[in-house]
C-alpha cells in the first residue's frame, strides 16, 4: 500500500509519459496527412544515409565512416521532481570513399550534415528504468546532389543501469520513427528503426583531474523498416539491420573543460547488410 504522495507522484509520471506519446503520434499523424496520399515515394538518397551507414559491397574500396555529436541541455531536473526536461541538439556527419592509392593519397568526401534540434522528456519509471520519449526537428544537406532537406523524428528511448560488482551493466531500448520533407522538390521519405544496445562499465586504475577513468564495452543492434538508399545505377540498396561493436572512454564525474564537460567518446564497427564501417560516437545512445 502506497502512500498518497508516492501514489500521486506515480499517476502524474504516467500521465507525462501518456502526454509526451500522444504529442509524438499526433505530429506522426499530422504529417501523413499532409502527404495527401499521393502514393509511395521512389526511395531517394536519404538525408540520414550516413546514419543508416550504406556501403555498398559491389564497389570495392567503398566503406561508410560517419560521426555522431549529441549534445543535451538540462530545463527541468529531475531529482525528486516526477519528470524533467532537457533540450537535444544532434549534429550528423557522414563520410563516405575512403581511397588510398599508390602514393597513399586519402581521398575522402562528406557525403552529408545534418543538425536535429529537439526536445526530451525524462520519465522515471521505477527500478532504475528512465523513460526519454522526444521529438526532434531539423535540416540535411546531401552533397553529392547539392540538395537540402528538412529532416524530423519522434520515438521513445529508455535506459537502466544495474551494478555488479565493479562493473556497471547498463540495457537501453530505441523506437524512433525519422521522415523528411523539402519544399522546394516535393520529396517525402521515411523509415522506422528499433534499437537494443548492452554497455559493461569498468573503472581504470588512474584518474583524470581527480575524476575516476572508465573504460566500456558496448554491443548495439539495429533493426530498420523500410530503409532504402538510391544508387545512380542498379536498384536501391535495402538497410534492414546492422550491429556495432565497440569500446569507449569516459570519466565519473566528467571531466570540465571550461564550460564544457568532455563526453563518453567511442569508436565502434558497424556490420550488417550493406553496411560496414566505422563510427565514432559520443556517449551511449539510449
Amino acid at each position: 500500500m502506497y502512500s498518497q504522495p508516492v501514489e500521486s507522484k506515480r499517476r502524474q509520471r504516467r500521465i507525462v509519459a501518456a502526454s509526451a506519446l500522444a504529442i509524438c503520434l499526433l505530429l506522426i499523424g499530422r504529417i501523413h496527412a499532409q502527404d495527401g496520399g499521393g502514393g509511395p515515394s521512389t526511395p531517394a538518397v536519404h538525408p540520414f544515409a550516413f546514419a543508416l551507414g550504406s556501403g555498398d559491397s559491389a564497389a570495392s574500396g567503398t566503406e561508410v565512416y560517419d560521426l555522431r555529436i549529441p549534445m543535451y541541455f538540462t530545463l527541468i531536473p529531475v531529482e525528486d521532481r516526477p519528470w524533467g526536461l532537457r533540450l537535444k541538439v544532434t549534429a550528423f556527419a557522414g563520410v563516405y570513399k575512403f581511397t588510398v592509392d599508390e602514393a597513399i593519397d586519402l581521398a575522402l568526401r562528406f557525403q552529408s550534415l545534418a543538425a536535429t534540434p529537439g526536445v526530451e522528456f525524462l520519465v522515471p519509471a521505477g527500478k532504475g528504468w528512465l523513460l526519454k520519449p522526444f521529438t526532434e526537428i531539423g535540416y540535411a544537406y546531401d552533397f553529392d546532389d547539392q540538395l537540402g532537406f528538412g529532416v524530423w523524428s519522434v520515438g521513445m528511448r529508455t535506459l537502466v543501469t544495474w551494478p555488479i560488482g565493479k562493473i556497471d551493466l547498463s540495457f537501453g531500448t530505441k523506437v524512433q520513427y525519422f521522415s523528411t520533407f523539402t519544399s522546394d522538390l516535393a520529396l517525402a521519405d521515411d523509415f522506422g528503426e528499433v534499437r537494443l544496445g548492452l554497455n559493461a562499465r569498468h573503472p581504470l586504475p588512474f584518474t583524470i583531474g581527480g575524476n575516476q577513468s572508465n573504460l566500456s564495452l558496448y554491443f548495439i543492434r539495429r533493426q530498420y523498416i523500410d530503409a532504402f538508399i538510391a544508387r545512380d545505377e542498379g536498384t536501391p540498396l535495402e538497410i534492414q539491420y546492422s550491429n556495432e561493436l565497440g569500446f569507449a572512454f569516459d570519466t565519473t564525474p566528467k571531466v570540465k573543460l571550461w564550460f564544457f564537460k568532455l563526453p563518453r567518446i567511442g569508436l565502434g564497427y558497424r556490420w550488417g547488410q550493406n553496411i560496414r564501417g566505422l563510427r565514432l560516437n559520443f556517449g551511449f545512445p539510449f
